[in-house]
């Protein structure tokens, strides 16, 4: 299947001059166990950091309402940054962290996948499928969409968007990890991941600091998670507008895109799909560069914006 074709209206072939090419290639493909392991780290530390914390500001907190708020903010960050671990899981599918296949995988599978319930080998098998199958029938992720129906129904309002997520949230959570592979053996790598880092703190500190630790962890990741993940596919790709990346998939480069729903490069889709090799932590320097020197993808850009100002925020499915 031809992912870009010249019939369509908004198909996308480069228009940079051959040198050009070569010095996208050159800066923005950049593969770096350094820069991934750092980044990966930042969103790692930060859920940890964050979950210590509520374990003694609840405890020790004067006031109910305000602990409720600092809660309630810090779920949200967890979430973010927990996504932000997913989104890595997605680019080390793309081989990010190093030229090297195993190291690759043994480090997205060790500080991103493992404690996510994922597996960045499983995760490649259909996500490859995606990229080079995209919008066709078996394309898994508009098969995941349909089997919960979000391409039939209309969204003219947040409040719909937040009903419509809330009522596919128990489908939409067994189809995403028996899209993403997570078998048993799966399973038992996540909870002995996360019993080893309850070892760990209750070494340093106490059992109940790691009970809470890993409680809370459990109930973000499969609760609140599921809305951030299915609000943010959702503002990806919208498959009822034609049958090419180019006239489907979206740049989600608002504000609020960029603090809580599109962490970790996810925020350039359209960049990514057009461009696959480009790691996750150059995404917005890639998007500049084209954005001055590659004409035809201004003009995706243009499009993105134009539906954006329509649909997103919020997303409005054409009936």
């Amino acid at each position: 299947m031809e992912i870009f074709k010249e019939d369509t209206p908004f198909n996308y072939k480069s228009s940079m001059t051959y040198e050009q090419k070569q010095e996208f290639r050159k800066f923005f493909s950049e593969k770096s166990t350094f820069k991934g392991l750092f980044w990966n780290w930042i969103y790692l530390v930060s859920i940890y950091g964050v979950l210590v914390s509520f374990y003694f500001y609840i405890n020790n907190s004067p006031s109910l309402i305000l602990s409720f708020v600092m809660v309630l903010l810090g779920v949200l960050f967890c979430t973010r940054q927990m996504r932000g671990l997913e989104n890595i899981v997605h680019f080390g599918s793309h081989n990010n962290f190093s030229k090297n296949r195993i190291m690759n995988d043994r480090l997205t599978n060790f500080f991103a996948a493992w404690p996510m319930l994922q597996d960045v080998k499983q995760y490649r098998k259909f996500h490859a499928i995606h990229h080079g199958e995209y919008a066709s029938d078996i394309d898994p992720c508009r098969i995941r969409l349909e089997n919960i129906g979000a391409n039939t129904q209309n969204i003219s309002n947040n409040m719909q968007l937040l009903w419509l997520v809330a009522k596919w949230m128990p489908q939409y959570v067994h189809e995403f990890y028996r899209e993403v592979k997570s078998d048993n053996r799966q399973v038992f790598i996540f909870m002995l991941w996360h019993g080893g880092v309850g070892l760990i703190i209750t070494a340093l500190y106490s059992w109940k600091l790691a009970l809470f630790v890993s409680f809370s962890w459990m109930l973000i990741m499969f609760i609140s998670l599921p809305f951030l993940r299915s609000i943010a596919e959702l503002s990806e790709h919208d498959y009822e507008l034609g049958s090419t990346v180019a006239e489907t998939t979206f740049n989600n480069l608002g504000l609020l895109d960029h603090l809580l729903i599109h962490p970790a490069g996810d925020a350039w889709h359209s960049l990514h799909h057009l461009h696959p090799t480009v790691s996750w932590w150059k995404q917005r320097q890639a998007h500049n560069y084209l954005m001055k020197h590659d004409a035809s993808y201004l003009k995706v850009i243009n499009r993105d914006q134009l539906i954006q100002n329509i649909a997103h925020f919020p997303i409005q499915k054409r009936s």
